[in-house]
């Protein structure tokens, strides 16, 4: 049975935020976001939740209002808490579904199949009433539980000895979730140590919690850091990657003189010579020295593509037919370069 046009048209209308692209597999890609400006009309820099946000953006797992809002202190409801959860945790799932999930909802509705690959994973199992309510909001421990069952967090090893927090007590259905999600510092309590559990989470806070967990994960951390440590972590991380990029510059600048090799750095979101030219033979050699992953591909979509690179990968290509050659990074389009090869 199909869901009323009214539920539809609302729900549609309230979660076209969150029509975005797919993430295939499991991979995160990238580490850090440093985008210095605003990644949404109405989420300035002094946002608290402006990195999170940001890091989402890039990756993919969020993209925004069509007049470029991203509204984060709106309530996150059902159906949309599940698809940036998905999407976050790099979980597939299927262009459409044939059957309607649940009671009260729509087979052919954007919200589908994100809904029944939840139900599929025993993320969401529905009301007793066969409906699944994809308007209705959700606060912030049933965000956890969602994430923490996508995420397929084990639990057992997990002792409260405790109230997690003053407004968390140790006896109810969420206090596992909350308190690992304490343990990990996915989730700040307020100067009263008090999380509101039951409040309705907002687009921003549930973009910090999945922005946290996906950070840790990437930079292989037991727990996400914050502050100063987090800082030095990545100081740490530039450090070495400078490191590597010197070894490589070096390595290139070797290649050059006996292999015709020429490098190009990608740092800051920009590849360091936008306009080179080379005779024919000569092997180019792009460097990411950036935290995210870049992805270079030829502007023809033939002549030559990489794979994702993740922070001091090389991409090695040897042009060997004369021409013009233009192209860019298929994640970050803004991204161009072109190489002209001369006869040799």
């Amino acid at each position: 049975m199909k869901v009323k046009k009214t539920l539809v048209g609302v729900v549609c209308a309230s979660l076209l935020i969150f029509s975005l692209p797919a993430i295939v597999g499991a991979q995160m890609i990238g580490t850090s976001v440093d985008l210095g400006a605003q990644v949404f009309s109405d989420v300035s820099t002094s946002n608290p939740d402006f990195t999170a946000i940001g890091y989402l953006k890039d990756h993919g797992v969020i993209s925004g209002y069509p007049d470029g809002t991203f509204k984060p202190d709106q309530v996150v409801n059902r159906a949309e808490a599940l698809k940036i959860i998905l999407l976050g945790s790099g979980v597939q799932v299927a262009a459409s579904v044939d059957l309607e999930p649940f009671r009260d909802t729509d087979r052919t509705a954007w919200y589908a199949t994100y809904v029944e690959k939840a139900k599929e994973l025993a993320v969401v199992s529905g009301y007793p009433d066969g409906t699944f309510k994809p308007a209705q909001t959700v606060n912030l421990v049933e965000n956890l539980k969602m994430l923490l069952l996508t995420q397929k967090i084990d639990l057992n090893s997990v002792m409260v000895m405790s109230n997690p927090y003053a407004d968390a007590t140790m006896d109810q259905w969420y206090t596992k979730y909350v308190e690992y999600a304490k343990e990990k510092n996915l989730i700040d309590a307020d100067n009263m140590n008090m999380i509101y559990p039951a409040q309705g989470m907002t687009r921003g806070k549930l973009a910090d919690v999945m922005y946290r967990l996906m950070y840790m994960k990437a930079m292989g951390w037991d727990t996400y850091m914050t502050g100063t440590t987090q800082q030095q972590t990545q100081q740490n991380t530039m450090q070495t990657t400078e490191q590597t990029t010197m070894q490589v510059t070096q390595q290139t600048t070797q290649e050059t003189t006996q292999q015709s090799t020429v490098g190009i750095n990608i740092s800051n979101f920009a590849f360091s010579n936008t306009d080179l030219t080379v005779k024919a033979g000569t092997t180019v050699a792009w460097t990411n020295m950036d935290l995210v992953t870049h992805k270079i591909v030829s502007d023809d979509g033939t002549s030559f593509s990489s794979n994702n690179l993740a922070t001091g990968e090389v991409f090695n290509f040897t042009f060997n037919t004369p021409g013009t050659f233009t192209y860019h990074c298929a994640i970050h389009p803004s991204m161009t370069g072109k190489i002209t090869v001369t006869a040799n």
